[in-house]
């Protein structure tokens, strides 16, 4: 499994894309979320319009989801013909396309490649197209669900927004990579987490590594104490945009 951080930035960050994870196995390419600025990102490394074969998107904050119209659009551009999976909660087909046709008015009917939408029950796992979902809701302002997804013997949880629950600590147990959402050095922003929460969750549960990302812009900026903070933890990281990683 082959994972590029297409974007490790929040919604205000003009440094960093908004946090966007481009999963590749031998024959499955998954994309984690598609905030605004993620299309430019993917199709920056896509010269294919049939790669991409589904979307996992975690909740409806634009910096998750609103890249959406334009990634349909680029890809009817290259003429895809492929069908196109989408996994999420029970909104996610309505907000697709009304997003779109916010967008793109009238563009829905001249697609010419399906659009097919999975919804994924809390703690139910569910296959689409050979990889493993299991998803389960975090503490956010808004319905935010964290997903384990397993491909080729290999594990990885992606938290998209929030703090974490027992039902989320549970689907990171044994994940070979957590990709979890920081947002301060400290929990006092109601519906984040901070990288203190993650450092002493990380110890506790045993977790092999944890990527740090969607830190708020204002803190990313002090990468000298976030260093000294995670220095005696050594499974955590800090990605920057376009980095990647090989698991197996």
């Amino acid at each position: 499994m082959d994972i590029r951080f297409l974007g490790v930035g929040e919604a205000c960050d003009s440094q960093h894309g908004n946090t966007s994870l481009l999963v590749q196995t031998a024959d499955r390419t998954l994309l984690l979320d598609c905030g605004f600025s993620v299309p430019h990102r993917f199709f920056s490394h896509c010269t294919d319009p049939d790669m991409l074969d589904m979307i996992w998107i975690s909740h409806f904050h634009g910096d998750h989801f609103l890249g959406l119209p334009l990634m349909l659009l680029r890809f009817w551009e290259m003429k895809r013909s492929k069908s196109l999976h989408f996994i999420g909660q029970p909104e996610l087909q309505d907000k697709v396309l009304t997003g779109l046709e916010l967008a793109y008015p009238g563009f829905t009917r001249r697609l010419e490649f399906p659009l097919v939408f999975h919804t994924i029950a809390p703690d139910q796992q569910q296959e689409v197209k050979g990889i493993l979902f299991t998803s389960a809701p975090s503490n956010h302002s808004l319905r935010n669900h964290g997903v384990r997804v397993i491909a080729e013997d290999t594990g990885i949880y992606y938290s998209g927004d929030g703090r974490p629950t027992e039902a989320n600590e549970a689907l990171m147990q044994d994940c070979d990579l957590v990709i979890h959402e920081a947002f301060t050095l400290q929990d006092n922003v109601p519906g984040h987490t901070s990288i203190t929460t993650c450092r002493a969750m990380v110890r506790r549960l045993g977790i092999a590594r944890c990527a740090l990302v969607h830190i708020e812009y204002r803190t990313r900026i002090r990468t000298q104490q976030i260093r000294e903070m995670i220095a005696d933890t050594p499974a955590l990281f800090v990605p920057e945009d376009d980095d990647r990683l090989s698991l197996s």
